[in-house]
């Protein structure tokens, strides 16, 4: 159907024109490159097609056709299109309730000893799946107002609570799950911008007592023990994923020279970055006879 009265909306106010729409459809070429560093946390959709990915401490993942994934913010991620592939993804700007009667930190009470916390994929269903190429069609017809793309936002949460099961949407949603999600919430958004723990509770308006109580009760662990494991994954991600030099790298993290940056690998990875980089190489051209055509 075409969208009728099509320049009001063009010209309206709430007509989405920015760069981080809440709602986005995506086209990727065979071999085409996609990386990006999300605000965010976001879930995309595989409409068609492979999507071969990394960021933090997973690499060399693949999410194919008919599924969906979480991806938390703060970590940069590279992907790469193995096929033609469509992607949808929505924007998350609400981490607090899947509805107004059941808050995402319920889902903890689902953990029972077998749970394994990690990276899961959920299958799209006949009713999101439905929900997609409905949203998919208007989004081509050029509905795009902001107002409507939060309320097929919160429709996507309605449909996630109503037709998937608690166990499921635990594991999806695990990364952003705590008994404070404001607090981790803030911590996942912000933790990249600090050096160390104090400028990270000065983002905060904590005192840094303060701040290290309430991330030890919220994390498990002291702030400063998250904080150097996040810039672990991020520089593997950077050996693993990026093009730059391992000097680049070793200047950008602070080390003082290569070889403290070579003895930090060996300790934190088992092994050196130039050995790290040529696995990837190795799986790449695995990857690539596996979708040869």
């Amino acid at each position: 159907m075409e969208l009728l009265y099509k320049q009001e909306h063009l010209s309206c106010y709430n007509y989405e024109k920015g760069a981080r729409p809440t709602i986005e459809r995506l086209s990727l070429n065979k071999n085409q490159k996609w990386k990006f560093f999300p605000i965010d946390n976001k879930v995309i959709f595989i409409l068609k097609g492979s999507l071969h990915f990394s960021f933090g401490e997973y690499t060399d993942k693949t999410i194919t056709e008919g599924n969906m994934m979480l991806l938390p913010t703060g970590n940069e991620i590279d992907s790469q299109a193995l096929e033609e592939c469509s992607i949808m993804l929505i924007r998350l700007h609400n981490t607090q309730q899947l509805c107004d009667c059941f808050s995402l930190d319920l889902l903890l009470r689902e953990k029972n000893e077998d749970f394994k916390p990690g990276l899961n994929y959920l299958e799209i269903n006949e009713r999101v799946d439905t929900f997609i190429s409905f949203l998919d069609l208007c989004m081509h017809d050029g509905l795009k107002c902001t107002y409507y793309f939060e309320l097929k936002s919160k429709e996507f949460y309605f449909l996630l609570r109503a037709y998937y099961t608690k166990t499921d949407l635990l594991n999806f949603f695990v990364p952003l799950l705590s008994k404070d999600i404001s607090f981790s919430d803030f911590v996942m958004k912000n933790h990249y911008k600090a050096k160390n723990v104090q400028e990270l509770a000065d983002l905060s308006h904590y005192s840094l007592s303060g701040f290290q109580k309430r991330f030890k009760k919220v994390f498990g662990v002291s702030a400063y023990h998250w904080m150097k494991d996040e810039r672990s994954k991020a520089i593997y991600h950077q050996i693993n994923s990026s093009e730059k030099s391992f000097k680049e790298i070793s200047d950008e993290y602070g080390f003082s020279s290569p070889s403290h940056f070579n003895d930090f690998c060996k300790v934190q990875f088992g092994t050196t970055p130039g050995r790290i980089r040529s696995r990837k190489i190795e799986t790449k051209e695995e990857n690539e006879k596996r979708y040869e055509f």
